[in-house]
């Protein structure tokens, strides 16, 4: 299996090899662009045919920092960087115009996945896009017989149901959510499939399935499992202490794979083992104990 600290080595080398062939943006002039597709895959060089390292998702705020062949590098709100299609992004042409969703009012997708509509009913047509878990929309009016009108990022007008959303302000943070409430939102992604990269109930791989937990309870994790478990945000914890909601890492020789506890000696991750999904696996029982490396608990 590939580690993530792999991983990061990998975009390493491909930012030295696109710094070669491609146009590279300084810092302080870096465009901003907004993402238009439900999920859009990020590659570790611009083509589509290379490891998938993390995905983009719709209404994201990116920022461009290289172009090349009709691919664009750019960094998600987490600070993760990889390279995306060109089309599935829509650049601002300055500072000053508005972000999509950063004008109060919005409503943010509650369940794992919103159908937009083209219509007010699910019959009449097939979807204009599926918006995951945590999407801030633009409302275009209030909800009307169940139904939002929204503006979605690229212009198109569209309708969810008002049974997938939550109207919220523009901006604002989401409550921090507590151990109950981490475990609730864990539980709901059982049986999700297991993708290397994935970050929605689509597809999620480990590292991406805890970031999407703990992003809608309020806590913003980095992206990939070695850098969890490094980063001073997190509380050290002995594994005699843990706590439902904390974070437990395993691997061999570094740290390679992420789960959340839940309590009761189990905890519920994205892993390949035996079965390709979301699942719930006894800490006791191999390979864990042998693979266990320490635990955080994300502040």
């Amino acid at each position: 299996m590939e580690t993530s600290r792999g991983r990061a080595a990998r975009r390493s080398g491909a930012a030295l090899l696109a710094a070669v062939f491609s146009s590279s943006i300084p810092a302080a002039t870096r465009p901003e662009a907004v993402v238009l597709t439900s999920v859009e895959n990020m590659y570790s060089k611009p083509e589509a045919s290379v490891e998938v390292v993390s995905q983009a998702t719709l209404g994201q705020v990116v920022a461009i920092l290289e172009r090349s062949s009709g691919f664009a590098k750019v960094e998600t709100p987490d600070g993760y960087p990889g390279w995306i299609p060109a089309g599935a992004i829509q650049e601002y042409p300055d500072a000053a115009t508005p972000r999509y969703a950063a004008r109060s009012p919005v409503v943010e997708v509650v369940n794992l996945l919103a159908q937009v509509y083209r219509e007010p009913s699910v019959t009449t047509a097939r979807p204009r896009i599926q918006a995951p878990l945590g999407t801030r929309l633009e409302p275009a009016g209030p909800a009307e017989d169940g139904w939002y009108a929204v503006s979605l990022p690229g212009g198109e007008r569209g309708f969810v149901q008002k049974g997938d959303v939550l109207p919220k302000e523009a901006g604002s943070a989401r409550p921090r959510g507590g151990a109950a409430e981490v475990v609730a939102t864990a539980r709901r992604f059982l049986g999700a499939p297991y993708l290397w990269g994935g970050m929605t109930v689509q597809g999620l791989d480990c590292s991406g399935f805890v970031s999407r937990v703990y992003f809608v309870n309020g806590v913003d994790l980095l992206r990939d499992a070695d850098m969890q478990f490094d980063d001073p945000r997190g509380l050290p914890v002995d594994k005699d202490d843990l706590r439902a909601g904390d974070l437990l890492f395993f691997g061999k020789e570094s740290v390679t794979h992420v789960g959340l506890y839940e309590g009761d000696g189990r905890f519920i991750h994205a892993t390949t083992h035996e079965t390709p999904v979301v699942q719930e696996s006894r800490l006791a029982d191999a390979p864990w104990p042998g693979l266990f490396r320490g635990a955080r608990r994300p502040r």
